[in-house]
C-alpha cells in the first residue's frame, strides 16, 4: 500500500508538477550554432551542407554564365567582321569590330582605319575595345567575360609574350606562331586540371558510371510498357536505392561535364577577337580563319586540323566504353545491358561525327584548343583507368594476404 506521501509524489509527477525529478520528461535544449560548431559531428555536417551548396550555386553560375556568353557573343558590340583588304581579299584585321586587349602585358588598343566603301560614300568599321579585367566586367556587364574569357585571354597572352617576347610580331615571324600554339598546349593543361580538381571524384568514379548505365537500363527494362503508377514508384524507388549502393550522384556527373565548358566557349570568344591570335600564323595556317571556308577556297592545308582532330575526338568520347568493355569482359550482360551498351556506342559516334561539322566552322585556334583538350582528356581517361585498375589489384592483394595469416595463424594452433 503507498502512504499518503507516495500518493502525493505519483500524482506530482503524472502532473508535472515534481517534472524536475524525473529525467525522461526534460525535454533537449537546441544547440546553439557555436555549439553545433564545436561538436565534430555537427561540424561536419554543417561543412558538408555548405560545399554542397558552394557547389550547387556554382554549377548554375556556371550554366548561366555560359548560356549569358553564347547569346552576347552574337549581339552588335561583340561580333567579329571581316575586312577588304588592299588585295580584295575578306580577312579578319586587328583594330576592327570587338577586341580585347592586355594592356597589362603592354598592348596598346590601335583602330584600323579601314572603311566600308558604298559608292562614293565611305564609313569607318567600328571599334570595340576591353583594355583590362575592370573593363571587362564595366564594358560588358557581364560575368562571361569577366569572370572566364579576359582572365583566360591574360593568361593566354602572358604565355605567349612569355616564349616568344612580343605580342605584336613581325610579318613572317614563324616562332611568334610555335609560341602561340604551345601558349595553347599549357592553357589548355591549365584550364582541365582546374576542371579536374573541382571534378576529381566524379572523373576518378567514371567507371562507375558505366557500370550505373548498365544496371540502370536492366532496372527500366523490368518495368518496361507498365505504366502504372505503381510501376513507376517502384522503379523510382529502386533507381534511388541504386545510386545509393553504388554511391553514384548523377549531379556530380553533370559538374564533371559542364566544368569546363565555359573555357571551351571563352577560347572560341578570345581566338576571334583577341589581337595577338587575330595575328597569329601556324605556318600557312591562321588562327582565326575557319577550316572549312578556307578548304572551299583552295586552301587544303587546313585539312589537317580535321585529320588530326577526328580520330582523337572519336578515341576520347569512346575510350571510357571500350575500358569499361575489356573490365567486365568476364561478366555475362543481360539483353537489356547489351542494348544500353550499343545505344552508348551509336550517341557517342553521332557526337563525335557532329563535332566534325563544328570543328570545321570555327577558328582554328579553337579547333587547335580541342585537338589538347582530346589529348588530354585521352590521358586523364587512361590515368583513372590503370589507377582504379591498380587500386583494384592491392584490394585483391591484401585480401589474399590477410588469407594466408589467417591460415598460418589456424595452423600454429592446429599443432
Amino acid at each position: 500500500m503507498y502512504n499518503e506521501n507516495q500518493l502525493y509524489i505519483a500524482s506530482s509527477k503524472n502532473n508535472g508538477v515534481m517534472s524536475y525529478m524525473n529525467t525522461s520528461s526534460t525535454t533537449k535544449t537546441k544547440k546553439t550554432f557555436w555549439q553545433r560548431i564545436a561538436d565534430s559531428n555537427d561540424r561536419k555536417r554543417i561543412l558538408k551542407l555548405i560545399w554542397r551548396w558552394v557547389k550547387i550555386l556554382s554549377f548554375l553560375f556556371i550554366i548561366i554564365s555560359m548560356i549569358w556568353g553564347c547569346v552576347q557573343m552574337y549581339q552588335d558590340p561583340y561580333l567579329i567582321q571581316e575586312v577588304t583588304d588592299m588585295t580584295g581579299r575578306r580577312v579578319y584585321m586587328p583594330g576592327v569590330s570587338f577586341e580585347i586587349i592586355t594592356s597589362s602585358l603592354g598592348e596598346k588598343p590601335s583602330q584600323n582605319w579601314a572603311v566600308i566603301v558604298s559608292g562614293l560614300n565611305g564609313q569607318q568599321y567600328a571599334y570595340n575595345v576591353i583594355s583590362s579585367w575592370g573593363e571587362a566586367f564595366s564594358k560588358t556587364g557581364s560575368p562571361f567575360y569577366g569572370f572566364f574569357v579576359y582572365p583566360t585571354a591574360l593568361l593566354l597572352n602572358a604565355l605567349i609574350k612569355g616564349m616568344s617576347g612580343t605580342l605584336n610580331p613581325e610579318l613572317g615571324n614563324n616562332s611568334y606562331g610555335v609560341s602561340v600554339i604551345f601558349a595553347i598546349l599549357f592553357t589548355v593543361i591549365i584550364i582541365k586540371s582546374i576542371s579536374l580538381a573541382f571534378t576529381w571524384k566524379s572523373q576518378a568514379n567514371q567507371h562507375k558510371q558505366q557500370s550505373f548505365q548498365l544496371k540502370q537500363a536492366e532496372i527500366q527494362a523490368k518495368y518496361k510498357g507498365d505504366k502504372s503508377p505503381q510501376a513507376r514508384q517502384k522503379m523510382s524507388a529502386e533507381m534511388k536505392a541504386l545510386q545509393k549502393r553504388e554511391g553514384f550522384s548523377p549531379f556530380s556527373s553533370m559538374a564533371g561535364a559542364f566544368a569546363s565548358m565555359p573555357f571551351l566557349f571563352a577560347i572560341y570568344a578570345i581566338v576571334r577577337s583577341t589581337k595577338s591570335l587575330k595575328i597569329a600564323n601556324v605556318g600557312l595556317i591562321a588562327l582565326i580563319e575557319k577550316p572549312w571556308s578556307q578548304m572551299l577556297s583552295g586552301e587544303v592545308i587546313y585539312l589537317t586540323l580535321l585529320a588530326v582532330y577526328l580520330p582523337l575526338q572519336i578515341v576520347s568520347m569512346l575510350l571510357p566504353l571500350v575500358l569499361q568493355s575489356i573490365k567486365q569482359k568476364s561478366i555475362t550482360l543481360t539483353d537489356a545491358q547489351r542494348k544500353s551498351r550499343k545505344k552508348q556506342y551509336i550517341m557517342q559516334g553521332i557526337f563525335a561525327f557532329v563535332f566534325i561539322f563544328v570543328v570545321a566552322s570555327v577558328a582554328s585556334g579553337v579547333a587547335i584548343y580541342w585537338i589538347f583538350s582530346s589529348t588530354y582528356q585521352i590521358i586523364q581517361t587512361l590515368g583513372f583507368f590503370f589507377w582504379n585498375q591498380h587500386k583494384a589489384n592491392r584490394s585483391v592483394q591484401e585480401v589474399q594476404r590477410r588469407k594466408r595469416q589467417e591460415e598460418r595463424r589456424l595452423a600454429k594452433l592446429n599443432k
